[in-house]
């Protein structure tokens, strides 16, 4: 699966979710008393909105990376989305009192809230690989809020039960969509497996792509995420299921403006060095290598190449 497929699925990932969570709202909402105040289903609605985006985005992120799906991360990913649409939803109505004369823009900076809430705290599972991400859930998330709140804004006078299902569906689209778009927007080059002596990376791996930004750093390695002892992200960012490949076997990082592969300080050893194959270009790499356009990587018999967006100088 390439880096656009990435993005379709994903968006399928977040539209599914935001559908579950207006169905299962809905019956909530019945349970609620006639003359209630209205701020439960607002805390309910976006919670569940949360909670479903957050479940479903970790599950679609473990089955793209080829890991089996880890039911303490799926559940973890739901619990924060949660929590941040709870937050989200006690905060819409007072937005929304505060601007009795303008619904409309009460309605859409609401859903902008709970969307930039949901994708901020999504966007904490890949912080390990880049800090920005935080920002890119942000921003995706507010995105699709805004579609969400305008959607419902505007048909909620004439459907509202309708303008309400497709309003939860873009919303959960546009956060997913936001999360894997900023990073595949602004990316710098990006990885793309070739080929393995293991049949079992050609049958997991086949046409992976990842996009590979400044201020990334991936680790790259053999630690399925059923071995990982950590509660929401993984210890290896991108997983090569080659067993001449060590656990934690290099990392690839963007700094001021270059990318550069290096041995993981796991097999800097005397041992490590070798029993563990790493080159590029055909050399071995023992520090740091800058890659450049077209850069071919082999660790152990899997061979990956680095694709730069814009080429910068000749290749070595």
């Amino acid at each position: 699966m390439n880096i656009y497929q990435t993005l379709y699925f994903m968006s399928l990932a977040g539209g599914m979710a935001g559908l579950l969570a207006w169905v299962s709202q809905a019956l909530l909402v019945l349970l609620i008393p006639a003359g209630a105040p209205t701020w439960p289903s607002a805390v309910i609605a976006a919670a569940l909105l949360g909670g479903f985006i957050g479940g479903f985005t970790v599950a679609f992120d473990e089955k793209w990376a080829g890991n089996r799906l880890q039911a303490s991360w799926i559940a973890m990913g739901a619990v924060i989305g949660i929590g941040a649409g709870m937050l989200s939803g006690v905060l819409h109505m007072p937005l929304r009192a505060a601007l009795p004369g303008m619904l409309p823009l009460g309605t859409v900076l609401g859903w902008m809230m709970s969307g930039a809430l949901i994708g901020t705290g999504l966007g904490t599972r890949w912080i390990s690989v880049n800090r920005a991400r935080l920002a890119h859930g942000m921003v995706g998330g507010m995105c699709g809020g805004f579609l969400g709140g305008m959607v419902f804004g505007t048909m909620s006078q004439w459907l509202p039960g309708i303008s309400q299902a497709v309003a939860f569906v873009l919303t959960g689209a546009g956060i997913s969509f936001g999360i894997a778009f900023a990073p595949i927007f602004l990316r710098d080059g990006v990885l793309r497996f070739v080929n393995s002596g293991d049949p079992r990376a050609i049958g997991k791996l086949g046409k992976k792509e990842w996009a590979i930004q400044e201020g990334d750093s991936y680790v790259l390695g053999s630690h399925s995420a059923d071995l990982s002892k950590t509660t929401y992200g993984r210890e290896v960012d991108i997983y090569l299921p080659d067993g001449s490949v060590a656990p934690r076997h290099a990392r690839i990082y963007g700094k001021d403006g270059r990318f550069y592969v290096t041995r993981h300080p796991d097999i800097m050893s005397e041992a490590g060095l070798r029993r563990f194959i790493l080159k590029a270009q055909n050399r071995s790499i023992v520090s740091s290598y800058e890659l450049h356009d077209q850069t071919l990587i082999i660790l152990g018999r899997t061979a990956l190449m680095f694709v730069a967006k814009k080429a910068r100088g000749a290749r070595r």
